[in-house]
């Protein structure tokens, strides 16, 4: 029961994920009575080539969840950038992929310690659910952003919560997993008084599919992302610096 006023959109960005998007929708709603927080889903369909569209209406006819079709393939940053300014600058944002991997009882973990914080960002607690390779190229990941922005934090592309103003109107450059590392870059530079706290989320196996996150020619491609956001985070902080000079 919502007793605080407080609410909560939950993106659910989707490619090609028929076969896992409703058991994903099915456990928030089914958990979302347990929280004291007014749930809202919103579905996001990023240029699915299967049959995403036609489970997300038939989602959006039995929940109410609002639906949200991009014309192409946007990328899962761009996808989640683009809902920003339709939100309340209050309203509490996460976002659950639809292939059904986070467990959503950890958004508990979230709402407990929301009055203390602007983001909260997730770490696994339970990484031995992923393969080595997984593990290793989410490390590595970690400690080159951290290098890189001066990052404390254990992990950036988990579960998160966060305040929909602490991001709104910052725009990225870069996608995949880097697109997370610039957009809070930028969010601490433009205020550096933002409240960063941490919790841990679980994970589960995937169901169906195989995982996006590491492909042929993923780890070129982070490189590129990483250098890219890295840029435009360096061109936003001499921007923040000259401001600050006047």
């Amino acid at each position: 029961m919502n007793a605080s006023g407080d609410r909560l959109a939950v993106i659910v960005p989707c490619f090609n994920e028929e076969k896992t998007v409703e058991a994903t929708v099915e456990e928030i709603y089914a958990f979302a009575p347990e929280l004291p927080v007014e749930v809202q889903v919103v579905l996001v369909d990023d240029g699915s080539t299967d049959d995403t569209v036609r489970v997300l209406h038939g989602l959006e006819e039995r929940f109410g969840a609002r639906v949200v079709i991009n014309e192409g393939n946007l990328g899962v940053g761009r996808s989640i950038l683009n809902l920003y300014d339709t939100f309340d600058p209050e309203t509490w944002v996460s976002v659950m992929p639809g292939d059904g991997e986070i467990i959503f009882a950890s958004m508990r973990n979230y709402v407990e310690v929301r009055e203390r914080y602007d983001i909260i960002l997730g770490y696994l607690h339970n990484p031995v659910i992923r393969t080595a390779g997984r593990r290793i190229a989410s490390s590595a990941f970690t400690r080159i952003t951290a290098s890189l922005y001066g990052f404390p934090y254990r992990y950036l592309n988990g579960l998160k919560m966060y305040r929909a103003r602490a991001f709104q109107g910052i725009d990225v450059v870069s996608g995949g997993h880097a697109f997370v590392a610039e957009l809070l870059a930028k969010a601490i530079l433009r205020d550096p008084g933002l409240r960063v706290g941490e919790v841990p989320f679980m994970m589960r196996g995937r169901q169906a599919g195989m995982s996006k996150a590491i492909r042929p020619g993923s780890v070129f491609r982070a490189v590129r992302e990483v250098v890219a956001g890295y840029r435009s985070v360096s061109r936003y902080r001499a921007e923040v610096i000259r401001q600050d000079q006047f």
